[in-house]
């Protein structure tokens, strides 16, 4: 949990993440919310991997604490189908990032999971799988941050 911490001291992105959002009025919802940011991509394979457990993981949010999903932004027909289908097979919206917005918010690698406080500052970056108990205990500790 410390490493995540201290990854995220250096994580100060110039692209605020209500950027992300379809509409004004989406991204007004999203100011003075603590977020968890889920950015994974459609080739990723520890991705697909860790999708039953990131479901679990949700169980643990606590209330007004929002969940973004966020695709890698790529051409493929995989990227494509689900942007076209996510209303149907998804309950959380899925949005998606370029290049340029993975770079600002130093998404390195997959899945990377961001945890921001109200104001929308950093405070845990997490690569790869994370566990039950580090994601509740991550969400949990928001509110003091």
């Amino acid at each position: 949990m410390g490493f995540a911490y201290f990854k995220a001291r250096d994580t100060s992105p110039g692209i605020p993440i209500e950027a992300l959002a379809t509409t004004p009025t989406e991204a007004n919802s999203w100011k003075g919310h603590p977020k968890v940011v889920y950015f994974w991509a459609t080739w990723c394979t520890v991705c697909k991997a860790y999708a039953p457990i990131l479901e679990a993981n949700l169980k643990f949010l606590p209330k007004g604490t929002l969940f973004l999903s966020v695709l890698e932004s790529e051409d493929s027909e995989e990227t494509k189908e689900l942007l076209r289908n996510q209303w149907e097979e998804n309950k959380t919206p899925l949005y998606t990032a370029d290049y340029r917005m993975l770079k600002e918010w130093r998404v390195t690698a997959y899945p990377t999971t961001l945890f921001l406080n109200g104001e929308g500052k950093v405070v845990f970056s997490d690569s790869g799988i994370v566990s039950p108990i580090g994601f509740w205990i991550r969400t949990f500790l928001l509110r003091f941050f």
